[in-house]
Formats: C-alpha cells, structure tokens, sequence
C-alpha cells in the first residue's frame, strides 16, 4: 500500500467512553480507509465476547478486532508483539492501530518518517482517541514506545 491509498490526514476518532479507545481506534482506521463506520458500530460488532464496559478489549493483541473485520469485508494483520521498528517502518503505508499494555490503551497510527520521506524520526503521528492520556498527545515517540509497552498492532491489508 501507497500513503495515497488511504486518508491519513482524516480526523481523530475521540472516544466516547473511557473503555472503548480500540473500537474509536478501529473506526478513526475504517472511516481513513473510506468506511463509514462509526465508534459505536465497531463497539456492536466486536460485540461482548470482545470487548467490555469493565474491561475494553478483552484480547490485547488484537486478533479479536482482526476477525470481526474480516466479516465486514476488511483484511488485517495483527502482531501481538510489535516493535519500535516495525511500527515506525510500517506507519502510514495503511490504515493502522497500536495497543501499549502498560499505556491501557490503544491509537490510531497515522504517519511514520519512512512513509513520509524515507527518514527514521524517532517518533509516529497519531490519531489519539484520547489526546492526554498518560502525557501522550498526538505524536509517539521510540522512548515513550519503550515505556508504555509492551504492544500489539493491526494493520489492513486490502479495504
């Protein structure tokens, strides 16, 4: 995939809820791709065998929201175990998600140096469904990585 494939531009998904920063994550991902879905329509698909009020996302690597794309037509990949440098290197070729373990949370992923020009920055765009959330804004970078891991990712790979 191409930066011009998606609209990495498109704007963050606040979060309506305090447990649902993946599914507002996941719908900031579907509406950059082109799908109109909204934050509680990804909260309904997930449905509670994925996703809780008490707990948010019940499998923090991901392969839960991975699977309900798939029944909505959207293929993904997810990496229970993601690095600085696979995130970084992947970051704005495609639509894209993070989940830190120790953050408890999780963001849209907009932008990386490599997709941008070709250049390692220490530091990816994000779209933060919660801007604040333990000091992090709209920007991530490879210490607070380091800090606020370990992470999953997920990426689409046809929409």
């Amino acid at each position: 995939m191409a930066v011009e494939d998606w609209a990495w531009r498109h704007p963050v998904e606040l979060q309506d809820v305090a447990w649902d920063c993946a599914a507002a994550s996941t719908a900031w991902a579907l509406q950059a791709a082109g799908l109109p879905y909204a934050e509680y329509e990804v909260v309904t698909g997930l449905g509670p065998s994925r996703i809780s009020p008490v707990h948010g996302l019940l499998d923090a690597s991901g392969a839960g929201i991975v699977d309900w794309l798939a029944t909505i037509g959207v293929t993904a990949e997810n990496d229970a175990e993601a690095t600085w440098s696979e995130i970084e290197g992947a970051a704005g070729f495609q639509p894209m998600i993070m989940g830190g373990r120790g953050w408890y949370h999780w963001s849209g992923v907009r932008m990386g140096g490599s997709a941008f020009d070709g250049a390692t920055r220490g530091y990816v765009l994000l779209a933060n469904p919660a801007p604040g959330w333990m000091d992090i804004g709209q920007w991530m970078s490879d210490d607070d990585f380091a800090a606020l891991g370990p992470f999953s990712a997920v990426w689409f790979t046809k929409w």
